[in-house]
């Protein structure tokens, strides 16, 4: 502990330095805040997949995941991109060793929106697709 002499006498210095505290304190804030932007929804599109009582979980590691919302958006890697400019999308993952697409429909989506994503993945030479779906009881009458 330090002291300091005022008058001669001794006096106990009760004063905390928390600068080191506060800057251990800021640098976890700061962590917290990138990483809880990465732990939203997948692909940063939030869509309600249908349910079904078959097949089982897979790991999709470097698969190509295509998101199709509600209103009929697509979205690929995190980013929007129009239906024309699937195939080339498509033929540039695939170029990269990429052979497995995963599709992501929302369960108010069109059937045609959800075709042509399946439409141009095949024409880009993808034949490895699957559909996304989130896990049901069949004694629940297909409810979560």
């Amino acid at each position: 502990m330090r002291h300091s002499r005022r008058s001669g006498r001794s006096q106990i210095v009760s004063a905390i330095n928390i600068t080191s505290l506060t800057d251990v304190a800021l640098v976890l804030l700061i962590i917290f805040l990138i990483t809880a932007t990465f732990l939203g929804t997948e692909e940063g599109v939030e869509v309600n997949l249908p349910g079904a009582a078959s097949g089982a979980p897979r790991e999709d590691v470097g698969a190509i995941m295509v998101v199709v919302t509600q209103e009929g958006r697509v979205v690929m890697d995190g980013v929007e991109i129009a239906v024309p400019q699937l195939v080339p999308a498509f033929e540039e993952r695939a170029a990269t060793g990429a052979n497995r697409v995963v599709i992501r429909g929302d369960r108010s989506s069109s059937y045609e929106a959800v075709f042509m994503v399946m439409d141009a993945a095949r024409v880009a030479g993808l034949r490895d697709i699957a559909l996304a779906t989130r896990s049901v009881d069949v004694a629940s009458g297909g409810q979560p």
